[in-house]
């Protein structure tokens, strides 16, 4: 192979790994949580989120697990276990349930939650399908939300 074949085999090359390292991360948002029945123990909590696709191309996620912190606080973790295909540049609004432990909450928790709105972080990871397998990628965002949603 000449040298001029070897500089265009290593440039097609260059460009194959360029695209399949630049896939970023899906923007996944808390717009609201809704405190549902209480109970003696706990309560169940409807999370909304908007996941966004910040790539021209589709992205298929198989699930994702995450953390939720109210004011800096952690709720515990969650998980969405149903598949999300978006199309580039797309978001989707979906729901999560998540079950409150108040045996494991500290009061202020509790006490948060009555008001009308928090800071509330969430981070954890994607579990995103590529051609090459499952590719694991970490999110983290917070936002302020209204809790009276």
């Amino acid at each position: 192979m000449n040298t001029r074949n070897r500089l265009v085999v290593l440039s097609l090359g260059c460009l194959v790994v360029t695209a399949c390292a630049t896939t970023k991360t899906p923007i996944l948002q808390v717009e609201a949580l809704k405190v549902g029945k209480v109970r003696v123990t706990g309560a169940g909590m409807n999370v909304a989120f908007r996941v966004q696709n910040p790539n021209p191309d589709p992205l298929y996620i198989e699930r994702f697990e995450y953390e939720l912190k109210l004011n800096g606080r952690s709720l515990g973790r969650g998980y969405y276990a149903d598949p999300i295909q978006l199309d580039g540049f797309k978001d989707a609004r979906l729901d999560s349930s998540f079950g409150l432990n108040f045996l494991k909450l500290p009061g202020a928790i509790q006490e948060m939650l009555e008001d009308d709105k928090a800071r509330v972080e969430v981070k954890g990871s994607f579990y995103v399908r590529k051609n090459d397998g499952t590719k694991k990628l970490g999110f983290k965002h917070d936002a302020d939300v209204d809790l009276k949603k």
